[in-house]
């Protein structure tokens, strides 16, 4: 896995993706997508030479996703399985968490296997798409003034 070092606003996205399939071995063969796509990003993408990569799309990454039958994916949907995630699976669920905006590659894999997919952030929601009460929430102020603007005195 890469550590993202850089500057930008996408660095503290906390994104959860979750894909939800119609069957237990269907999430199974997508995670192990997915670990496929992690090795294969991992081997890709070198440590000293990550700040000039080549854009162009190596001869091992076309075969391997031709052998998986991934033909939309390029270069970049490749190289997000490089970057800081985590991915579990829970039944007919995957999650996906990630700091970073460039999610296309998650979202093919999990589309291209026909998952019905979720994505928020987990700032404003939990993990099971549950909203995360806010401080406002926590400590209402005092209710707001409802007359309808008469103080009953006269003009």
């Amino acid at each position: 896995m890469r550590i993202w070092n850089g500057y930008g606003s996408e660095h503290s996205m906390n994104l959860i993706l979750i894909g939800q399939f119609q069957t237990v071995a269907e999430a199974r063969a997508v995670t192990e997508r997915m670990k496929a796509l992690e090795a294969l990003a991992e081997a890709e993408w070198s440590d000293d030479d990550w700040r000039s990569r080549d854009e162009r799309m190596p001869p091992e990454i076309s075969k391997a996703l031709y052998d998986m039958q991934l033909y939309d994916m390029g270069r970049s949907d490749v190289d997000a399985y490089a970057l800081d995630h985590r991915v579990t699976r829970d039944g007919e669920k995957i999650r996906i968490w990630t700091d970073d905006t460039e999610i296309q590659g998650f979202l093919k894999v999990l589309l291209h296997h026909g998952a019905k997919v979720e994505i928020f952030s987990r700032h404003n929601w939990d993990g099971d798409a549950n909203p995360i009460a806010s401080e406002e929430d926590a400590n209402p102020a005092a209710p707001s003034d409802t007359s309808d603007g008469d103080d009953g005195g006269s003009d």
